[in-house]
């Protein structure tokens, strides 16, 4: 007979037991934007731009499966928003209105059926913050934005998983009013929209509401530990969506965002990410009790590109490799201590819901794996049986060499699963050691593996992203800068760990403020680049922008560019602005309208990308 298991804290739902499951998910997303290369949209662009003549939902989802994606969630409105489906409460600004399908086209409804044809779930992203109604930030919207939910939550089958996107309010086209829209806390009666999701899709968990919370970047990097628990609304500090709270009284686990390319939509030039480094930010999300979220995005055809399909189907085999062979399978397995129905040999039984524990008042126990010969392996993955709770506080991992244990590693946190990465590792036998624990530890899963060489090699260990360098900045020189509380020449250094900014001794000087710089040379200039501060921090980034071009440094005209760098809070990647003809010029003025965050400006780099060099 079992040794009856008590809970420890806060434990999961029925739902969030299924989201931890799902491991790596996807988000797709395509609309205007896509052919504006705009990230956020105004809410006034044209419909009849969208039009991806060669959409194809069955190639999209192809790609998905090919990385392992469980489940796909479809932006259905963005925040210019345009509508994927065809939503009875807006006859403008949708799909109705589009050449796409001649108007008659529901893209929502095709991504569905495309993915409930493979087995992959389903989620919905529905933006709150809509750029393009009027009555944004008035209480029609509301009724609105309701309305909206209701449709999708009824009209398109089971859904796994319901996002809500903290983007909200600022400045926007508004139905032609334009202005700055600003909202309270209680705006979207959240109560009202969570009983909404509750009642009509009880399966789904909500993303940043109630089960689910943002990792805090668009990275693919939860904290490290990252507790799955956090304090009451309102309790936990800066930073805690990263890392959670240990012991926090609300079972809520962070999933970590980012995109496959530079930025949420397909824009020409966009970099992708490699395979390599899909695998990296596996090791940094899922390896970390998160949940990855891949974003990709087709291009305006309505296809994943090669590129792009190249990277997702490389990561999935990649990791499939890596979890082949559990080398603890074929090997002996002992614990310190067991509890009374809750055998070790559960841990190597490729079962989740079966487990090991240790008995009540056991809180250091040990696990150890003997090989029985020499064994080379560079991953250990571990599991808690979390429907009990995430106990262990801190752990570490013993290898046995010269005659003796040597530990390699030691962390903190474990949750619905802990990967470590390294080595390679030869030994005979591996140890695991629970050094504190709130409660006697459950697990479900002590596995050994060994990643391939090939995979190993391709994947590297940075989390950084490609820059594109623009033409040659050694002879430039700063002509003026309207403030300077670090040298305006850090924004022309080419060190990205340097940055120039308004924030003198004195105070912070808000924007706009402006550099001009003479190039040394005249220029076709096809594009300009700009890098955020690179030190994750958001103040200052840079969020509506000017650019303008002179041959003499003396009569500038209007900006030969200008717009937004939308998501550049959560987001700090370089931003590349591409001219739609060439535009000639020696001297470059970059203004800075307005920023993100903060009360003054901070620019990493400034470059120009030109079609003569």
């Amino acid at each position: 007979m079992k040794a009856a298991l008590q809970a420890c804290g806060a434990v999961p739902s029925g739902r969030q037991l299924r989201w931890h499951a799902d491991n790596v998910i996807g988000l797709f997303s395509l609309s205007i934007n896509t052919y504006t290369g705009a990230e956020w949209g105004y809410g006034n662009e044209a419909v009849t731009l969208f039009n991806p003549t060669e959409f194809d939902a069955r190639q999209i989802v192809a790609a998905g499966q090919a990385a392992g994606l469980k489940l796909l969630m479809l932006v259905a409105k963005h925040h210019n928003g345009f509508c994927l489906w065809p939503s009875h409460l807006n006859d403008g600004y949708s799909v109705k209105n589009s050449p796409w399908r001649a108007g008659q086209g529901d893209m929502i409804r095709e991504m569905v059926d495309a993915c409930r044809a493979v087995g992959m779930k389903v989620g919905i992203y529905l933006s709150p913050w809509d750029r393009n109604h009027p009555e944004y930030g008035l209480p029609g919207y509301v009724d609105y934005y309701h309305g909206q939910l209701r449709e999708l939550l009824t009209d398109y089958g089971p859904l796994h998983e319901v996002w809500f996107d903290g983007a909200n309010g600022g400045d926007g086209w508004y139905g032609g009013a334009g202005g700055v829209r600003q909202i309270g806390p209680d705006y979207y009666q959240w109560p009202k929209v969570l009983a909404m999701v509750r009642a009509l899709q009880p399966q789904a968990v909500c993303f940043g509401l109630e089960d689910i919370r943002w990792v805090g970047n668009e990275m693919g990097a939860a904290g490290d530990p990252c507790w799955a628990t956090m304090g009451p609304k309102g309790t936990n500090g800066p930073g805690a969506g990263n890392q959670g709270v240990r012991g926090g009284a609300v079972w809520m686990p962070a999933e970590s965002d980012f995109p496959l390319r530079d930025g949420w939509f397909w824009h020409p030039g966009g970099v992708v990410k490699t395979a390599g480094d899909l695998v990296n930010r596996y090791f940094t999300s899922v390896g970390r009790n998160s949940v990855m979220n891949i974003g990709i995005a087709p291009d305006r055809q309505g296809r994943i590109c090669a590129e792009d399909a190249q990277a997702l189907e490389g990561f999935g085999a990649r990791i499939r490799a890596i979890f082949a062979t559990n080398l603890a399978t074929s090997a002996h397995i002992v614990a310190s201590q067991t509890r009374l129905g809750f055998t070790v040999g559960n841990l190597i039984d490729g079962n989740d819901q079966t487990c090991w524990a240790s008995a009540d008042g056991e809180l250091q126990p040990e696990v150890t794996v003997d090989f029985g010969r020499a064994c080379t392996f560079s991953v250990v993955r571990i599991r808690e049986a979390i429907r009990f709770g995430q106990r262990v506080d801190e752990w570490a991992l013993d290898q046995w060499a010269d005659g003796r244990w040597q530990e390699f590693y030691k962390s903190s946190g474990i949750g619905a699963e802990r990967l470590w990465r390294g080595g390679p590792v030869t030994t005979v036998k591996i140890r695991l050691r629970i050094l504190r624990s709130a409660a006697p530890p459950v697990l479900s899963e002590f596995g050994v593996y060994l990643e391939p060489e090939w995979s190993r090699k391709e994947a590297g260990h940075s989390l950084g992203f490609k820059m594109d360098h623009g033409i040659d900045k050694s002879q430039w020189r700063i002509v003026f800068a309207s403030s300077e509380g670090a040298p305006a020449a850090n924004a022309i250094d080419g060190n990205i760990t340097t940055f120039w900014h308004t924030r003198p001794g004195n105070g912070s000087l808000a924007a706009p403020q402006e550099l001009v710089v003479d190039m040394g040379l005249s220029h076709a200039v096809t594009g300009f680049l700009y890098l955020p501060r690179q030190d994750h921090c958001p103040v200052g980034n840079v969020s509506r922008y000017a650019f303008y071009l002179s041959a003499d440094g003396k009569f500038w005209g209007e900006p030969v560019a200008q717009g937004e760098f939308g998501n550049i809070k959560a987001n700090a990647v370089q931003q590349k602005v591409t001219l739609a003809q060439p535009k000639r010029g020696r001297y470059l003025k970059f203004i800075a309208l307005s920023v993100a965050d903060g009360s003054y400006v901070a620019v990493a780099e400034i470059g120009v990308i030109a079609e003569d060099v």
